[in-house]
């Protein structure tokens, strides 16, 4: 007994001594030691139960802050007896500087070229920030750049449509029960239902966003008269060999490959194409289940943010950095596709605006326009589809620190981004 005590002390009395010697506070001294002992197989259990049962605790206490968010007020709706289903596809590290849409000469878009005359394509958004959480805290709620805390603060839009009497799904192969992750949870868990697809804590696994289709096809059947459906893809995020099916690995060799590219960046060059061209497959999939449901309403595709695969200037910049912007890491794919119905009751000609600079920050206040909503905390002045639109900086950075600068500023110091042509739109 005594013998076993001094082992179990000095395999873990020790190290976690150590760690929390090194921390200034006793959390991020057990984290540490938790970090370094998960490797090994009889720790990595007991570490990923605490974990998650700390991602449930702090999950909890941000949905018991945003149940007490106050409503908007006085919010009315366009033909609020019509049945409508509307959808938003929510992309992830996809550069559209990448897209053959967009006029990559690389076939990486096929299936939405396809579709083209059906889609608005928009060919001057960007995203506030390069990573996942921080961005969508904008994207999806009334925080931007000169108030990031709104999140907490306001319905996102998921609240926003429920107090319009919608019924509200999130299909998501997003991993969910991660630190990073928590706050992607609690977006979905306001839902009234959700779909999890995605249980690794790896990410260099094969987890396909085709997988996303049949639950996303069940939603549309459901036979609430009113849905807004949420699909949250795992996109073109890193590692993107992991991104795509074998049958997807199409581009090998240096057919396309702007001058510059190494050997040894080729195989990630090429790996982020086919991640583009497997997400062209589900994004166009999910349209055409979309179109075959007829339903009244349209579908809206973004990414949250963009990717920078050797595409700046030198070629050495691999992935996202605020501390060290460059346009590739901000340039996000942005179309919507309305049905048939819809579009026999809605103004749905875009094509004088489609070049309009705009972040993605502002996006509740073009969804509510588009949806046809209308509430006291709308500003039709910060949605892309208003006559009332007002071009303003398009601000990026860490607003918490006010290391803010305008796009244009990292812009004006690399290639324009490629934006698609009649000839190129052909093809």
């Amino acid at each position: 007994m005594v013998v076993a005590a001094t082992l179990l002390v000095a395999i873990i009395g020790y190290p976690l001594a150590k760690q929390l010697a090194r921390h200034d506070d006793v959390a991020g001294g057990i984290e540490a030691f938790e970090t370094r002992i998960e490797p090994a197989v009889p720790w990595q259990m007991l570490v990923a139960y605490h974990r998650y049962t700390q991602q449930l605790d702090n999950m909890q206490d941000m949905l018991s802050s945003s149940s007490k968010v106050a409503p908007l007020k006085n919010l009315k709706q366009e033909q609020p007896d019509a049945p409508k289903t509307l959808v938003l596809v929510i992309g992830e590290s996809t550069n559209r500087q990448r897209m053959h849409l967009y006029g990559y000469p690389r076939q990486t878009t096929p299936n939405l070229d396809q579709l083209k005359d059906q889609l608005q394509v928009f060919t001057n958004v960007i995203t506030p920030r390069p990573y996942t959480i921080e961005a969508l805290q904008q994207v999806l709620t009334f925080a931007d750049e000169e108030n990031p805390d709104l999140y907490l603060k306001t319905p996102s839009i998921v609240g926003v449509m429920k107090q319009a009497g919608y019924k509200t799904f999130w299909i998501t192969n997003q991993q969910t029960m991660t630190k990073r992750n928590t706050m992607l949870t609690t977006f979905s868990e306001q839902a009234d239902e959700q779909t999890y697809l995605n249980n690794n804590r790896n990410q260099n696994a094969r987890q396909y966003d085709g997988d996303a289709i049949e639950p996303f096809a069940k939603a549309l059947n459901d036979p609430a008269p009113r849905k807004l459906i949420v699909v949250h893809l795992l996109g073109t995020h890193m590692s993107y060999q992991y991104r795509y099916p074998p049958t997807f690995e199409q581009f090998t060799d240096r057919k396309g490959v702007p001058d510059g590219i190494s050997d040894s960046q080729l195989e990630l060059y090429n790996s982020y194409d086919n991640a583009v061209l497997y997400n062209d497959f589900v994004v166009s999939s999910l349209i055409k289940e979309y179109a075959k449901a007829d339903p009244n309403g349209f579908l809206l595709y973004l990414s949250d943010h963009g990717e920078d695969v050797y595409d700046s200037p030198g070629h050495k910049v691999l992935g996202r950095n605020e501390a060290a912007p460059t346009v590739p890491m901000y340039t996000v794919p942005f179309m919507v596709y309305a049905s048939p119905k819809w579009q026999q009751t809605h103004n749905w000609d875009f094509s004088s605006i489609k070049s309009r600079p705009y972040t993605s920050s502002q996006l509740i206040h073009t969804w509510a326009q588009l949806v046809g909503l209308s509430f006291d905390e709308l500003d039709p002045t910060r949605s892309l589809v208003s006559l009332d639109f007002k071009e303003r900086p398009r601000m990026i950075g860490d607003p918490y620190t006010k290391n803010l600068r305008d796009f244009t500023q990292i812009q004006s110091t690399q290639p324009a981004p490629v934006v698609p042509t009649p000839e190129v739109a052909k093809k």
